[in-house]
Parts: structure tokens; C-alpha cells; sequence
């Protein structure tokens, strides 16, 4: 029977839930916290003293398998109870899930394992061609009519297809209309057309691609973001019992080691086209206002490589008003970061694009500072620019707010700070203090925002399938991010003095299930 689009995009879904749950579920049973849910109710700060856990990151896993069905969490003053569904056997999940443990304990080299003619890493490459032979070898036993309700099948496929596709799909590796040609070694050319066809991705007679196949590889890029966050996933145990502190722990000026980040922008930026159709929107909008009434010209805030400054740039060039008129109105443009690398690497493009724009360094958490750089260099002051960022203030590093919430947080997320849990109104008041920081700079444009959100965890499992929120939560909770739902998102902008412009609010996938918003915050 065919599959729909709706079917098929829902096994990227569970295929992603299966990257962040199975290291999750493996660390917590390797350490027996599995078996203390199984009866009673139990308190984080209970569970995180027992087991001489992080209590910030084991808020994280446990609220995954919140998001599951698994557990429940219920907030109670400043604690959190968990407990298992009844029709779940915890164990027997993690027992499923033990077949695919050694994958967490290397990285492998995908390049070096599938290059043609190459015997490097054979050591590695084996292990890995192991791992996937014997799952298929077992998966008939794996396919339980309640493994499969819970899609644990489908979670360990993720953990397996993931990092191959995106491999494939970075490098190009031609021979994917047809697997008899594919480009690799031949030994695992033989595997993976046995792995594929056992998927419905590949004809198992003439080894052509199915319409499911080319489905998901032509969306290889939506497993980007969370495999590039496998080197965290693979030191979860190290993190959540022995050494929060293990993420975080590298040279000055050395590459990130908890996520590959080259892959992670590879990977994110087919899913934010989409969210950036409604940023042009705004951008266009105002810079088709009377001259006078525009802003003098803009500032990307966490610029990266500078590739939105470029699109931004051409959008005002050739579809406002502003555009005709640079000349006797030129547009100031500046983009900041917070790595200096990025800020040369934006420099280089924004110069090959032969577009006049400066850069600062810049860190999102103090606004004030970044004020008065641009004003001291070029002479600028930030509120005549509008402001934009996309997926960044998640990002800030975290300050223990000046002041108490007056108010408790209905938010039911897991906030973290190097292991140590942030409790979810100290969070709110820490989002309050943030966007307080930047009003005095947002009165006269504005922020256009693009970011990124949590939902509570009872949405998340009525939705199993259609959305990607379990590894959302798993990559940032991990990973000291503080992504937040957009209500209480809300909250605390409009608490600061901040509101939506209605016309400009847009929400995805839907009201009902805010994940990604896109918004010009303006002062009441």
C-alpha cells in the first residue's frame, strides 16, 4: 500500500524521537532509575540525590519521556513528581533499546567507512556494518505488536538511516536513483540495499529507488540538526552522573564539542525557508515606508556567516522603495556575533557580495555594551536600526536574574545551567530581565524574531508523528538552551513592555502547536 506525505513524514518524526530517546532510555536503565519508576511516584530532587544525578539534566530526560506518554510530571511547589504510565513497561524498553548501545559508544567516520577503496578505519567500519547487520537479523523480534505501538522500531531505524542519509546527502555520493551504482565500497553497498529495501526505500529486485525512498532523501536534510548533536547524545551518561560540566570543557578557540555545527547549519537551513518567507514580509513592509519613517537600516544579531545580511540586503535592493533610493538615503548595515570567527567569516562574504556592511562583536545578553561599540565605531545608534535575530535568544547565556518572580510559572519545561536545574520562574524572570535589557533600544523599529519554542509535553505526545519537539527538547535542554512555550514566551515580552504587531505574528506548524514563531515585538 502506498504511504501519504502525512505517512511519510511521519517516520522522520519518530526516526528523530529515536535519536534523543535511545541514548536517554539507555542512561537512565544502565543506572537503574528505570527500575525506581516502575511502582510509585517519585521526586526529581529525590531520584537526583539517590543517584547523584545532575538535577538539571535529569529534569531533561525524564521530561522526554514525558513527552513520550511514558511518564507524566506534575509540578508541586518547587519540585517535580514523575510517574510511569501503567501500560508501559519501562524495562522492556530499555531492553528493546540495548541492541543499538554500542552505536553510543564511538563516533564513526562516515566518509572513511563508505570511501571506496578505503581500508582506514576498517576497525570502525565493522563494528558499525555489525551493528546494522544484526539489528536486521533481530528486527522480527523487535516488531511486537507493543514495540511497534510505541514505534520502538522506528526509534532505532533513526538512530541507523539518520546519519547515513545526511552523509549521503552532504557528500553527493551519486548512485542513489539506483543502489547497483552507488559509490561505495561494495561490501556495504550489498548492506545498505538490504537495510533500504527492508525500509520500503529501495526495490529489492531492480534496487531502485521508491517513492518512500525518494521522499526521505530529498528530506535528508531534516535529520541534520538533531544527528549533528550525536556527540552530546554519546556523553549522556557522563553528563547527567558523573561531570556536567563535560560539554563544556574545551580550549579556548577549539571547535564546539558537543554538536558538529557545520551539519547543524547544512541541516537547518532547508527547515527555516519556510519562516523566512514571513521575516521578507516584515523586512518588505517597512522599508516601503515613507523614507522618513524607515528605519536607517538594520542589524543582524548572531550573523553567522552573513548570508542573511546578504538576502536581506537584496530584498530592500530590489523589492522597496528604500532600495531605489540608497544613494541619498544609504542603508547602515552592521552585522554582530558573539564568535569572532563568524564575524570573519561574515566580513569575507558580505565583501565578496560587495555589500557595504560592518561588524561588531556582540553578545545578546548585553545589549548596552553593543550599544555603545557600534555608536564608538561607526557612529550608530542601535535604535535607529531595526533589530533582527532568528533562533538566537534561546541561546543567550544564562544570568541569574537581579530579581525575584513575583509570579509562579505555568511553564512546563526543563531549563538547565552546567547541570544545575533553573527553576521555571527563575527562567521567566530571567526571559523578563532579558527583553527589559533591550526595550530601550527596540522603541522605535522594533525586533523582528524568529525562534524557537517548546510545547507542553501532553501536546507533544498527542502529536507523536507530526512534529519533531522530543529531539527539540533533548538537543537544548542538554545543551543549556532555553527554549520556552510560546505563551510564557509571550509573557514575559509583553511584561517588558514588548507586544506582537498582530499582522506580522506568524505561528508553526499551527496556533495549537506554536514551535517556531516569527514576530515584530514592538513597545506598547
Amino acid at each position: 500500500m502506498k504511504k501519504n506525505k502525512a505517512e511519510m513524514r511521519s517516520y522522520i518524526f519518530y526516526h528523530l524521537d529515536g535519536i534523543a530517546l535511545i541514548p536517554t532510555v539507555l542512561a537512565l536503565g544502565k543506572k537503574k532509575i528505570l527500575n525506581e519508576l516502575i511502582e510509585k511516584e517519585i521526586s526529581l530532587s529525590n531520584l537526583s540525590k539517590k543517584f547523584n544525578a545532575s538535577e538539571g539534566y535529569l529534569n531533561v530526560a525524564l521530561r522526554l519521556l514525558c513527552c513520550q506518554g511514558w511518564l507524566s510530571q506534575n509540578f508541586k511547589n518547587d519540585d517535580i513528581l514523575f510517574s510511569k504510565n501503567r501500560s508501559i513497561d519501562l524495562l522492556k524498553i530499555y531492553h528493546t533499546y540495548k541492541i543499538i548501545e554500542p552505536f553510543f559508544s564511538e563516533e564513526f567516520n562516515y566518509e572513511k567507512i563508505f570511501q571506496k577503496n578505503k581500508e582506514s578505519h576498517s576497525e570502525q567500519g565493522t563494528r558499525l556494518f555489525n551493528l546494522i547487520d544484526k539489528y536486521l537479523k533481530n528486527r522480527q523480534k523487535i516488531l511486537t505488536p507493543d514495540n511497534q505501538k510505541l514505534n520502538l522500531e522506528k526509534h532505532i531505524e533513526g538512530i541507523l538511516l539518520g546519519p547515513i542519509l545526511v552523509f549521503l546527502s552532504r557528500k553527493k555520493i551519486p548512485g542513489i536513483e539506483n543502489l547497483k551504482n552507488l559509490k561505495i565500497k561494495e561490501t556495504w553497498r550489498k548492506l545498505l540495499t538490504n537495510f533500504f529495501s527492508i525500509l520500503k526505500m529501495v526495490n529489492i529486485d531492480n534496487q531502485t529507488i521508491t517513492p518512500f525512498g525518494e521522499f526521505l532523501f530529498k528530506r535528508s536534510s531534516a535529520y541534520g540538526v538533531t544527528v549533528s548533536y550525536l556527540p552530546t547524545f554519546r556523553k549522556l551518561e557522563e553528563l547527567i552522573f558523573k561531570n556536567p560540566n563535560i560539554l563544556w570543557e574545551k580550549k579556548e578557540g577549539s571547535a564546539e564539542i558537543h554538536v558538529d555545527r557545520k551539519m547543524n547549519v547544512w541541516g537547518s537551513g532547508g527547515a527555516h525557508k519556510l519562516y523566512f518567507q514571513k521575516v521578507d514580509e516584515i523586512i518588505i513592509d517597512l522599508f516601503n515606508l515613507p523614507i522618513e519613517q524607515q528605519p536607517k537600516g538594520f542589524i543582524d544579531i548572531g550573523c553567522g556567516d552573513g548570508s542573511l545580511i546578504e538576502h536581506i540586503f537584496d530584498l530592500i535592493y530590489y523589492k522597496t522603495k528604500r532600495g531605489k533610493f540608497l544613494k541619498d538615503y544609504p542603508l547602515i548595515i552592521i552585522g554582530s556575533d558573539f564568535n569572532y570567527k563568524a564575524l570573519e567569516v561574515t566580513k569575507e562574504n558580505i565583501r565578496n557580495a560587495d555589500i557595504w556592511a560592518n561588524t561588531a562583536f556582540g553578545d545578546i545578553g548585553n545589549p548596552k555594551e553593543l550599544a555603545k561599540k557600534i555608536k564608538t565605531e561607526y557612529n550608530v545608534n542601535l535604535e535607529d536600526l531595526l533589530n533582527v535575530r532568528s533562533f538566537l535568544d534561546h541561546n543567550r547565556v544564562y544570568k541569574k536574574p537581579k530579581n525575584k518572580n513575583k509570579s509562579i510559572s505555568n511553564s512546563t519545561c526543563s531549563f538547565s545551567f552546567r547541570g544545575k536545574r533553573i527553576k521555571n520562574d527563575v527562567l521567566s524572570q530571567n526571559l523578563y530581565e532579558h527583553f527589559s535589557d533591550w526595550k530601550p533600544f527596540l522603541n522605535k523599529y522594533g525586533l523582528l524574531i524568529v525562534e524557537l519554542h517548546s510545547i507542553d509535553p501532553k501536546k507533544t505526545y498527542h502529536n507523536l508523528g507530526k512534529n519533531s519537539m522530543t529531539a527539540y527538547d533533548a538537543t537544548h535542554g542538554y545543551s543549556d538552551q532555553y527554549i520556552i512555550e510560546y505563551e510564557n514566551f509571550l509573557i514575559e515580552a509583553k511584561r517588558a513592555g514588548l507586544e506582537p504587531e498582530i499582522k506580522h505574528e506568524h505561528l508553526f506548524p499551527s496556533k495549537e502547536t506554536p514551535i517556531v514563531s516569527v514576530n515584530r515585538l514592538i513597545c506598547k
